[in-house]
């Protein structure tokens, strides 16, 4: 074999060997690419070995498998030679650009842009001229060195000029690999120029190349391709170490944010080991344990908690300490801190087991003020159904004392009027108690009054001794039956106290009554009054039982009561509490010390103003009328109608009457002497028309006839009267009155009219 057949024999064999190994290069790259994700050098350099593979395909197409197909002697049309020179031109020159972008990917500066440019025009009709000189392709490997040879150069620098957190071992040895390839083309040009002139001397020097391109260029290839690879693996190492990293930067946040939650946490959050000790200690836990939190970790849990807590806990957790999956129990213990006081503790605890530890996890959270909440919400519940069953007491009062006002109205002035004319001895002692137990009855019924408005006393100075005996008297009977001693002692020289005597009269009986009523038989009751601080103080102490505790709270709620039915309504404490605060007073009740027995002691200021109200004297009414007077009585009341009929009469009055609102307004209306009417008595409430919409009329119609005008009525309680009877301005008489305080309003009416 001749030395030219042989250097063809090589040729072929490193043509084939280079494309084999092209192939599996391209191959190997487009595994790489499909499973390293999207990179774009790594694509650009992948369609670069796919331009190689394509460039040596050429090759072997226009040396050996198109020669061998062709029959003996026949050459290949030069149109299609310079097609093949062309194409082979376009490809290796795509190969260098596709390079030449794949390392500006890398390098983070993607300037070179083929696709859809005019570059890709260029590179085609730089392939054509460079083709058209010869049969051969040696000048156009010759012209291929202008692309090659810079574009290595660049991409040399590129990737030798990378920042250096991406320099590596893959970049150097890629951009050594670069520089050797830029050397190796220009050893190429001048073989291949040498060549395609046939200049013997260049041949000797380089004429090695031209056989052994293939080899060269697939060691190139090789060593370039493991430049790539080892690229790819050093930055999919670096994105690993990138990711692990902020993975562990992400859990330290997160473990921060989680540490910043749990310290920051108002309740209590306690972790312990499967020992007991605790883990985890918050400022939380330290301020309801009243301890240093530092001092708290290692510790035992049962350190920080009293026998009873500690049981409790023990107790509530024990069902599922023991189990494998996560479980929680609620639970409430009480619990002793250091400083010595107790709180409520809400207690959540539950068990984790990680790996071969187990931990159990508590949180508290203080429950006192939840439970102050609940107890004021049930005491604002509670004083809200007070209120309601007060207000429904209160309608029911204010109807039963109009009712019962109005014949105690008749009664009592019934009785004066009898009183005021000449009796016989023993039917003025009868009418002197018809009348007295009349006033009684009236207070009794105000005091049933004063549980829906103030009570409206009439003060005067009273002297408390007198007051105390009189009271006591009431009592012979009662303490002769029950076989009960009462003693009185009381200071002596007291002064005279400013007060409403019936309304301390009733306190008074109300006391010395459930004294006798609870004290045994040959037990005993004293009564003392002694001058305490700027007031009196009145006790009434006696030798009974006592008061049970869960009884003491609540002796002065109306309608409380011990006693049987029928004994007692359980409204006496709670009116005389109520005289007593309106007298500026307190009342108090406590179990006597040494027992056994109770007292109850009233506190009532000296000094207080007397009522300017009009106070009845103790006799018969004075005053008189002027004579000659006119009145309308308006009243669905017949004998209230009459009792006030005849005391007008004796005063030489005209009375006219009506026996509703509409006949009284009828009355005033139709009438032709209205200038000549001096007073017009009206109750307010009345069949037909109220007095409310009585003095509605009037006020539209004839106004002048509201300075005459007097209400008289037992129902004042309401706030619909009392606001009607304020913006009125028209005097009140109370019912039931007597006759002093009606000709007191007569006078007061008959000085404010206008002459």
């Amino acid at each position: 074999m001749n030395p030219e057949d042989l250097g063809r024999l090589i040729s072929a064999i490193g043509v084939f060997v280079q494309l084999g190994g092209t192939l599996l290069l391209l191959v190997l790259f487009a595994l790489l690419v499909q499973h390293a994700g999207v990179r774009p050098y790594m694509l650009r350099w992948m369609w670069a070995w796919g331009a190689v593979l394509a460039a040596v395909t050429i090759v072997a197409i226009r040396y050996f498998i198109a020669p061998a197909m062709l029959p003996q002697g026949f050459e290949i049309p030069s149109p299609f030679l310079l097609l093949i020179h062309a194409s082979y031109q376009y490809a290796k020159v795509l190969y260098y650009l596709m390079l030449l972008q794949g390392a500006l990917e890398l390098r983070g500066q993607p300037v070179l842009r083929l696709r859809g440019s005019g570059l890709l025009w260029a590179v085609g009709f730089f392939s054509l001229i460079t083709s058209m000189w010869s049969s051969e392709l040696s000048p156009a490997m010759a012209a291929q060195s202008l692309v090659a040879v810079p574009t290595c150069l660049v991409c040399s620098a590129a990737l030798r000029g990378m920042p250096s957190e991406r320099r590596g071992l893959g970049t150097r040895l890629t951009g050594a690999v670069f520089l050797g390839m830029a050397v190796l083309w220009v050893g190429y040009a001048v073989s291949f120029a040498a060549v395609s002139r046939g200049e013997q001397g260049w041949q000797g020097i380089f004429g090695f190349l031209p056989r052994y391109n293939s080899y060269l260029d697939l060691a190139f290839s090789s060593l370039l391709a493991f430049g790539m690879v080892t690229i790819l693996l050093e930055d999919a190492k670096r994105e690993a170490d990138l990711l692990r990293a902020s993975r562990v930067r992400g859990i330290a946040e997160s473990e921060g944010r989680l540490k910043a939650v749990i310290e920051t946490a108002t309740d209590a959050i306690v972790v312990t080991d499967h020992g007991g000790r605790v883990v985890l200690f918050n400022n939380g836990a330290a301020r309801i344990f009243a301890t240093d939190r530092r001092a708290a970790i290692g510790q035992p849990l049962s350190r920080f908690l009293d026998d009873a807590a500690r049981a409790e806990v023990a107790r509530k957790t024990q069902d599922f300490s023991h189990s494998d999956h996560a479980t929680q129990a609620l639970f409430e213990v009480l619990l002793a801190r250091p400083d010595g006081v107790s709180i409520p503790v809400e207690v959540a605890a539950s068990t984790i087991r990680q790996q071969e530890e187990t931990l159990q996890i508590l949180v508290l959270r203080d429950a006192s003020d939840r439970r102050k909440a609940e107890q004021e919400r049930t005491a604002l519940r509670e004083r809200l159904a007070h209120s309601e069953r007060m207000e429904s007491l209160g309608r029911l009062v204010s109807g039963v004392a109009h009712e019962l006002n109005n014949p105690l109205a008749a009664i009592l002035t019934f009785s004066e009027e009898l009183l005021a004319e000449p009796q016989e001895p023993h039917n003025a002692e009868a009418l002197g108690t018809i009348r007295a137990q009349a006033r009684r009855a009236r207070v009794i019924v105000r005091d049933l009054l004063s549980f829906v408005r103030r009570r409206e006393e009439r003060r005067e100075p009273t002297d408390i001794p007198a007051l105390v005996e009189r009271t006591v008297r009431a009592f012979t009977g009662d303490l002769a039956e029950r076989e009960v001693t009462l003693g009185v002692d009381i200071d002596p020289g007291l002064p005279l106290l400013t007060c409403d005597p019936a309304g301390i009269e009733q306190v008074l009986t109300n006391l010395i009554d459930n004294a006798v009523r609870t004290t045994t038989a040959r037990g005993e009751v004293r009564v003392t009054v002694r001058r305490q601080e700027n007031g009196l103080a009145l006790s009434v102490e006696d030798t009974g039982p006592g008061i049970p505790p869960h009884v003491l709270s609540r002796v002065f709620e109306p309608f409380f009561t011990t006693r049987g039915t029928g004994e007692g309504t359980g409204l006496g404490l709670s009116v005389s509490l109520g005289i007593v605060q309106q007298h500026g007073g307190t009342l108090r009740a406590e179990n006597r010390e040494p027992g056994p027995g109770a007292r109850f002691t009233a506190w009532l200021p000296l000094g207080l103003v007397a009522s300017t109200g009009v106070t009845p004297p103790g006799g018969l009414p004075t005053m008189g009328l002027k004579p000659g007077g006119r009145v309308l009585i308006i009243d669905d009341e017949a004998s209230v109608r009459s009792s006030i009929r005849r005391y007008f009469e004796r005063q030489q009055w005209v009375v006219e009457e009506a026996g509703d609102g509409a006949l009284g307004l009828q009355r005033l209306l139709s009438t032709q002497e209205l200038p000549r009417l001096d007073l017009v008595i009206c109750d307010l409430r009345m069949p037909n028309l109220s007095g409310h919409e009585l003095h509605q009329w009037l006020a539209s119609t004839r106004p002048e006839l509201l300075t005459r005008l007097v209400f008289a009525s037992g129902d004042t309680a309401s706030p619909e009267t009392a606001a009607f009877l304020a913006s009125s301005g028209c005097p009140v008489l109370e019912k039931p009155f007597e006759l002093s305080e009606l000709a007191a309003v007569v006078n007061r009416v008959s000085r404010r009219r206008p002459s």
